[in-house]
């Protein structure tokens, strides 16, 4: 007589499936979180800071996607950069990014999400990590404006790690002369305390 278990990779046993099938899951159980905003003024007349990731005094914090987007009567374009930081930005004032949890029993986030509508400059020792191009159109049944996507999960991509306050991701805006317009963000990580 075959037996079916189901694995339990968290413990390393073997629970039988209701079913008698053998099923895995490859599930997190890190502490997930995700923010985002809509409808964000762009900064028009210089290059700044949208989004920032401020790393924890207490968790390690592994960003695992970034998404931004934009849209704007006007079409146009603009270049983005994925920069590591020591500092938060050095000017602009902060909104701080509203958090959701993935599962109501993890606690709460420790990381921070700024995102900018007025100057913001990027944080001192700043190193570019990516960059991408981003089109910019009125929102329209005939417009196809796609997001920029900075995705560490494809391909078991390690994701960008930060280990303390002074570790800091922020995606700059390198394009001046936008007009009016508007951004939106998303954000996913994990935390632990490895």
């Amino acid at each position: 007589m075959a037996v079916n278990f189901q694995s339990n990779v968290l413990t390393n046993q073997f629970v039988p499936d209701n079913t008698g099938r053998v099923l895995v899951t490859e599930e997190s159980n890190k502490y997930t979180y995700r923010s985002g905003a809509a409808g964000q003024t762009f900064y028009s007349t210089a290059a700044a800071v949208l989004v920032e990731i401020v790393g924890s005094a207490t968790m390690t914090v592994r960003v695992k996607k970034i998404v931004v987007w934009g849209q704007c009567a006007t079409k146009f374009f603009t270049e983005l950069e994925l920069m590591r930081s020591t500092t938060v930005s050095g000017s602009g004032s902060a909104n701080v990014g509203a958090i959701g949890v993935h599962d109501t029993k993890d606690v709460t986030a420790t990381a921070v999400i700024n995102y900018y509508t007025a100057a913001a400059t990027y944080g001192t020792t700043h190193a570019i990590m990516g960059a991408r191009y981003m089109g910019v159109m009125a929102p329209a049944a005939t417009n196809i404006a796609m997001p920029v996507v900075w995705d560490f999960c494809l391909n078991n991509d390690k994701p960008l790690i930060l280990r303390g306050t002074a570790d800091v991701i922020q995606v700059y805006n390198t394009i001046t002369g936008l007009g009016s317009g508007t951004f939106g963000y998303e954000v996913e990580w994990e935390e632990d305390n490895s």
